[in-house]
């Protein structure tokens, strides 16, 4: 297990399935996960016709980037294609209740969990209909159910895709500012591609993020660390402005 203490974050490399058992109750205020969906993404055909082989697979046999060029190094080419093909047993669900005292879980409509009406629905303005037009949290909050419409590469601030799951870190921060508490301690157990790990950075809140891939872990974790650099020197130059306006009024 490799633990890297980045301000606010602490980013684990390691099975958070088996660490989780080890905590003690309600140690976390809010856990907020995106677990595997078991989809089969793997075989997916993105709504192509039966027996249409999947993008996944073509790509990791080399068909999409064949001869070098901008696609040779895509993240579905080098990280594992099986990333979805199972879902977190039941005990996980058990323990990620225990240690938490609230819960946001992406694709919660896959999984048994009890009833809520304070679920969040992520509009993704998907302009393909042979992919999904929205994706659903399960919520333990009891609040009307919420809406979020935006595009996942991030409007205006495009980002860069290092994850096959990869949501957008404005929609995190809205969720964050919806339901999360000034001081709340929060776990993410399937960080991806951390940018909840950028939200809580940029929002202030305490987050221990993991990832169990290696290869998304170390993308993860340098896209974190080049966040916060930029964060540092843009906040480093808006401080020198204030003060040369301040001198110059004095």
């Amino acid at each position: 297990m490799e633990i890297i203490q980045l301000g606010n974050i602490t980013a684990i490399h390691g099975d958070s399935q088996e660490y989780i058992k080890t905590l003690p109750d309600k140690c976390f205020d809010l856990a907020f996960p995106d677990p595997q969906y078991d989809i089969n993404a793997t075989n997916m055909s993105m709504g192509q016709t039966k027996g249409y082989e999947s993008t996944a697979k073509r790509v990791k046999k080399g068909r999409l980037n064949s001869g070098g060029g901008k696609l040779k190094n895509r993240i579905l080419n080098q990280s594992d294609i099986a990333w979805d093909d199972a879902p977190p047993p039941s005990e996980y669900f058990d323990h990620l209740f225990r240690i938490s005292h609230n819960q946001i879980i992406w694709g919660g409509n896959y999984f048994p969990l009890p009833p809520t009406r304070g679920i969040i629905a992520w509009d993704k303005k998907q302009p393909w209909t042979n992919f999904s037009q929205f994706e659903l949290a399960w919520t333990s909050f009891d609040k009307p159910a919420r809406l979020y419409s935006g595009g996942s590469r991030g409007g205006d601030n495009i980002e860069k895709k290092i994850h096959p799951t990869q949501k957008p870190v404005w929609l995190y921060k809205a969720i964050l500012i919806d339901y999360a508490t000034p001081g709340m301690r929060i776990i993410d157990t399937h960080g991806g591609s951390f940018s909840l790990a950028i939200a809580c950075h940029d929002l202030g809140y305490e987050l221990t993020i993991f990832e169990k891939d290696k290869f998304n872990f170390d993308n993860a974790v340098n896209r974190l660390k080049w966040h916060q650099r930029q964060t540092q020197l843009f906040t480093g130059r808006e401080q020198q402005a204030t003060h040369i306006q301040t001198s110059f009024l004095e």
